[in-house]
């Protein structure tokens, strides 16, 4: 392996040293696409059955979010949820009016897929405590780009979990067989002649993201020879042995639930190729839709949900990091996850999965520095 050296002669790049020493002459390497914007494709949003997951819990679904028909978005609604969405469906009604916020998504609901595919795949896992809509908007920058975006229920580790009053559980070994299964149902839908979704995916290209708890699924699903490269935001390590495949590593300078030396720890671990990418300032919950609402004082569903003791303060502390008042909006972080994302994501599958990360061109990304380390 060999280790990639950029600004400042060093495996770390930062975009205060771009002007620095070089380790002397080489080509030019072209800029990437702009992957922190809105890529060519509609977006579409529909969900997936995914059986169900006992008595307390119900039925475990999944978002998918893809590339649309153009042609044909225009006879379906803009694809938005609700704080309710978010909840298990026994406690929907108990959610008063004036938390039940509305996250609006540039995405349609129920679209037919895009003919120009199939496309790749990306398995999604939520973190703990977390649910799988509340990660919507970055979810749909990155199928707007050419991917077709899974996000499953991990509900015994999740919001429902903690809303039923039911002690949270983490089992690497249960969250690896949903993530599987979510694929089986994407598949499936993707292979029915009458389905929204028919022709979409590309079952021989895939790759897993996930935060924090979700990120240390996303790693432990290398595991399969299905799942070729893996993004972790904020995430925790893998259940098991490193694997020795792609992976990119992002993380949040103020996160405080996985900080930054965790990180570096996870990323260390690994033995193939593999990039860290860290950000200035925000913190462990600035990736999530339900940030804004905290970052504006209106608390949403945590305000509601910690002075009902439907989570717990620490759950509750855990989701305002990064969301403060003082931190940068989070619509100016979510480009940069995007960014980095999309770009693995387009090495892997474009045939060059070894390809060196670059750091950001000035003012791509303002307010933020953006360091990369990298072992390709």
């Amino acid at each position: 392996m060999r280790t990639v050296r950029t600004a400042a002669c060093t495996v770390v790049a930062t975009l205060a040293l771009l002007a620095g020493c070089s380790s002397g002459p080489k080509a030019a390497t072209p800029a990437p696409p702009p992957y922190q914007h809105p890529g060519p494709d509609t977006v579409g949003v529909t969900t997936l059955d995914l059986g169900s997951a006992g008595p307390v819990f119900g039925e475990r679904m999944a978002t998918v979010y893809y590339p649309a028909d153009p042609a044909t978005v225009a006879g379906h609604p803009r694809f938005s949820y609700t704080e309710a969405s978010t909840l298990p469906a026994s406690l929907v009604g108990l959610l008063p009016a004036q938390y039940n916020t509305t996250t609006p998504v540039v995405a349609y609901a129920d679209a037919p897929a895009s003919r120009s595919g199939p496309y790749p795949v990306v398995l999604f896992s939520h973190g703990f405590g977390g649910e799988r809509l509340q990660y919507s908007n970055l979810l749909t920058g990155i199928a707007s780009w050419g991917f077709v975006v899974v996000s499953a229920d991990y509900l015994e580790r999740g919001l429902a979990a903690q809303a039923l009053g039911v002690k949270p559980t983490s089992s690497p070994a249960r969250d690896s067989t949903i993530m599987r299964s979510s694929l089986a149902a994407l598949e499936f839908a993707s292979a029915g002649a009458g389905t929204v979704l028919h022709g979409v995916a590309d079952p021989h290209r895939v790759a897993a993201v996930g935060h924090s708890a979700g990120g240390g699924t996303a790693f432990d699903a290398l595991d399969s020879p299905a799942v070729a490269t893996a993004v972790g935001w904020a995430p925790v390590a893998p259940a098991g042995k490193p694997s020795s495949k792609p992976v990119m590593l992002i993380g949040a300078e103020g996160d405080t639930v996985v900080p930054p030396a965790d990180v570096r720890k996870t990323y260390d671990a690994f033995t193939g190729p593999k990039a860290l990418v860290e950000i200035s300032g925000e913190g462990h919950n600035t990736y999530t839709d339900i940030c804004v609402g905290i970052r504006s004082g209106s608390g949403g569903l945590i305000g509601f949900a910690l002075a009902h003791h439907l989570i717990t303060p620490m759950l509750a502390q855990f989701a305002v990091n990064g969301c403060a008042p003082s931190d940068l909006p989070p619509q100016q972080f979510w480009p940069i996850v995007q960014f980095y994302t999309v770009l693995q994501l387009k090495n892997q599958f474009g045939g060059d999965p070894g390809a060196t990360i670059p750091t950001p061109a000035k003012g791509q990304f303002p307010g933020f520095t953006v360091t990369v380390h990298q072992s390709r």
